[in-house]
Order: structure tokens, then sequence, then C-alpha cells
């Protein structure tokens, strides 16, 4: 279709779908370059020819020349023609947004997530016709990698404040002597930061997905956390009693099938007087038809991940990504808590509840 000027409806439409083309094509070809290590070649090693980053990524030059061209034509990359052929390099501004693991605005992390999302897409018109959803486990290692990508620097950047808005009128959480359970941890990332935001406190991070345990403890390890932050493979229903003084459930609410029960699971893990911090994501308070750039992208990973993930077992709350502060006050209720607060914490990413037995 070739479209010009602003036309009619059906015109912009169609511009609108050949401008998202080229953004699929843009994902997928990124994808490319982070996983074949192109992009941090060159950023660390500085611009190459094709020749030159074929072999120092060990990958085949001519397929790597279009990667290349693709990029610059999509003015990811900037090209110079130099005598012996053109030569290409990663902007600072470019790499940072794509390579470095602390940046507030990287997207690598869900890059990766978005094409372990779209590689299911597929199997998604069987869950549509069915009501059977797709296992998180089935979305792979782009996915898992991907979500903790995509947090590590929320959580290092963040972590701090949204725990000194934690009310604490004993002390127990500054005190260095503090309990923390951690549903959902994932990669460990959060449970480490937790660590570090609250010097001598003890991290027990629980999930349910062995491979992310596995990770998780690594990553203990590495941190030289192993002391004060543990992981399990386990529920959180089997900690009942167990006397924690908070405990945080992080960007994992709208994922769960049963979230009543995983909450009411949370309080009955707590110590008398301990509280309950969720984290999700910042949504409008109803739908109202067109939505904002933010709400757009939550009901794109609502319907290609995190709600079919989520309708894998039977009776499924399938809530979905895009879980509103009424939906979470509700769940909270009925999972015998008694209050629920919004705290006052700016975040880039995430809205933060506070949630009192």
């Amino acid at each position: 279709m070739v479209v010009t000027g602003e036309g009619t409806q059906r015109e912009r439409f169609g511009r609108r779908l050949m401008d998202a083309t080229n953004g699929g094509f843009d994902v997928a070809t990124a994808y490319l370059g982070l996983r074949l290590d192109l992009y941090r070649s060159l950023a660390d090693n500085g611009p190459a020819t094709a020749a030159e980053l074929a072999a120092r990524t060990g990958t085949n030059e001519r397929l790597v020349r279009e990667w290349l061209e693709q990029q610059a034509a999509s003015e990811i990359l900037e090209a110079t023609r130099e005598p012996g052929g053109w030569r290409f390099a990663l902007p600072p501004d470019h790499a940072a947004v794509l390579v470095d693991p602390e940046a507030l605005d990287g997207f690598g992390g869900t890059i990766l997530a978005q094409i372990a999302s779209l590689a299911v897409v597929p199997r998604l018109v069987e869950s549509f016709r069915t009501g059977t959803g797709i296992p998180f486990a089935d979305y792979g290692a782009d996915m898992i990698e991907g979500q903790a990508a995509s947090t590590r620097p929320v959580y290092q950047a963040e972590l701090p404040t949204w725990l000194a808005a934690v009310p604490d009128p004993d002390g127990r959480l500054s005190g260095g002597s503090a309990r923390i359970l951690d549903v959902g941890c994932g990669l460990g990332r959060s449970s480490i930061g937790i660590a570090r935001a609250l010097g001598g406190a003890h991290v027990d991070g629980v999930d349910l997905d062995p491979a992310s345990i596995e990770a998780a403890r690594s990553l203990a390890g590495a941190e030289g956390l192993t002391d004060r932050v543990s992981f399990e493979v386990r529920d959180a229903a089997s900690l009942a009693g167990a006397g924690y003084d908070l405990a945080t459930m992080f960007e994992m609410l709208h994922d769960l099938a049963h979230p009543v029960e995983v909450l009411s699971a949370a309080r009955q893990a707590l110590a008398s007087g301990g509280l309950v911090l969720v984290a999700d994501e910042i949504t409008g308070d109803e739908f109202t038809g067109p939505a904002d750039e933010v709400d757009r992208r939550h009901y794109g990973w609502s319907v290609l991940h995190c709600l079919p993930a989520s309708m894998t077992e039977p009776d499924s709350a399938a809530t979905g990504t895009v879980i509103r502060s009424s939906t979470v006050r509700a769940y909270a209720e009925a999972a015998g808590f008694s209050s629920v607060e919004i705290l006052p914490v700016d975040s880039v990413a995430f809205r933060l509840y506070l949630l009192r037995p």
C-alpha cells in the first residue's frame, strides 16, 4: 500500500500499520544484535566494517553486513563510507539504551521479553478458542531474562525509596534484624536489592519456577549475600506462621492465577504488626476506549503473555497486566487485609500498595 499526505482514515490507518511493521523489524533485528553481542562489540570495541564485526563475534559476514545496513537504514547505527568500504558505529546514547544493564530507560530486557511473547503467538490462536493458557515456562529463557533485565535498574534505583516509605514505628526494618519474604522473586534482583537497602535484614525469596531460583542462588553467591539472602522453590502458602516483618510482591500480583489466595498466604506468613508491600503496574482507573501509551503497552503484554500465562490453572482470576487500583483493593479485602494505602512514591514503572492485615 502506497499512501501520501494526510489522507483518509483508511490511509492513516495503513500508515500506522506500516510504521508498526517497521517497528517489529527493529525489535527483531535488535534481538539479534543483543543475542549475538553485535551491539556489545560495537559499544566496547568501537566502529567496525562487516568483516571486522563478523570476525569479532564469530558470525557470518554476509548476514552481518545485511544486519549492519538495516540498522543504519533504520538510524540505529551510524554509517561512514571509507576507501575500504562502509564502517558502522553505535552512538553512545543508543548503546546505553540497548546494552547498559543499569539504565532506567534501557530496552534490552523489553526486547528479549517481547520476542519471547511473539514466539508463542501461533499457540494463542488455540488459547483464544479453548481458554487454555500457556505456561510461563513455555515462554523460555528470553522471557525470564528479559523480565529480570527490565526490572533490575528500577529495583537498583528505587528500592531504598520504596522501603523508606513503609511505616516502621518500632524500628523493625531499620534495626538490622528484619525478616523479609519476597514472594515471586524471579531471578532474585528484588531480594538482593532489599537486603542491600536494609542492612542486616534476612530475605527469603520464593518462586515456583526452578530455573529462576537456580539463577537467583547463583546471583546471591556472586553478590556475596548467601548469609542474608536465601532462595527456594516454594509456595508462599507453606509459610503460614513464619513470622515475617514484611512480605513483598513485586510486579507479579497481576500474573497470579489465584491472587487472593497468594495475598492471604503472604498475610498469614507475617508476624504481628507485619505488612505487605505490593508493586504493580501504573494503569488508568478504568477502561475508556482510546488509551495513553502506557495502557496500550500494558494491554499488549497482557494479550501476548501475562493473561494467557495466568490462565493455566483452574478457576483463574485472569487478571491481566492492566490491573486497576480497584482490583488490587478488592483482592486485598478478600484476602483479609483491613486497609490498602497507595504510597506517595514516584516510580518510573510501578504503583506501590501497602497492605495492612
